[in-house]
C-alpha cells in the first residue's frame, strides 16, 4: 500500500526539524537488545561536535533506517568473524548528512547492487525467511526520494555491505 500511494503521488510527508543524532540513538537503543540476543555486535558512531538537524518526516526516516537495520540483522550472518552492524552519521565535505548502516555479512554481488531496490527482489532466493518479501529496500528508496536523498549499496572493508542515505 505504501508503494501504491507513492506511485499515485499520495504519499505525504510530515516535515519537521529533527535532530538526526537523537533519532539514531533512539533506533540504536531499540535494536541493540535484539542484536545482542542474536550475538551480533551492534555499534553506533556519531560525530562528537556539530549540529545535525534536518527537516524531514521523522517517522518515515525511522521507517527507512529500520528497514536497513532489519536487513542487516537478517543477512549479517558470516562464518569468518563475529557478525557486526554499525549505524553512523557524518557530514560530507559538501555539507550533506550521510547516515550509514554497515555490516560485515557476505555482501551483494556488484551485478545485483542496483536490483536490490526493485520491488519483490531478493538477493538470496534460497533465503527461507518469509518475513521478507523483497519490498523493504524499494520502500526505503522511495522514502529517500521523497526527502530528496538517495540510497546506495557499497562494499565495506573486509566484506559485507553498507547502505547509505544522503540527506540534502
Amino acid at each position: 500500500l505504501a508503494l501504491a500511494n507513492a506511485d499515485s503521488g499520495n504519499w505525504s510527508a510530515q516535515m519537521e526539524d529533527v535532530e538526526l543524532d537523537t533519532l539514531l540513538l533512539d533506533l540504536y537503543e531499540r535494536y541493540e537488545p535484539l542484536a545482542r540476543h542474536q550475538d551480533i555486535a551492534f555499534s553506533i558512531l556519531l560525530p562528537e561536535t556539530g549540529s545535525f538537524n534536518c527537516v524531514c518526516d521523522r517517522q518515515r526516516i525511522e521507517q527507512l533506517l529500520s528497514i536497513l537495520i532489519d536487513n542487516a540483522l537478517s543477512y549479517v550472518v558470516c562464518d569468518h568473524a563475529l557478525p557486526r552492524i554499525e549505524l553512523s552519521l557524518k557530514q560530507s565535505a559538501d555539507h550533506r548528512l550521510l547516515i550509514r548502516v554497515a555490516d560485515n555479512g557476505p555482501g551483494i554481488p556488484d551485478d545485483k547492487k542496483t536490483s536490490v531496490f526493485e520491488r519483490f527482489y531478493r538477493a538470496d532466493s534460497a533465503h527461507e525467511d518469509r518475513e521478507h518479501f523483497g519490498l523493504g529496500l524499494c520502500i526505503a528508496a522511495e522514502i529517500a526520494r521523497i526527502h530528496k536523498g538517495s540510497l546506495s549499496v557499497l562494499d565495506t572493508p573486509g566484506g559485507g555491505r553498507s547502505e547509505e542515505r544522503r540527506v540534502g
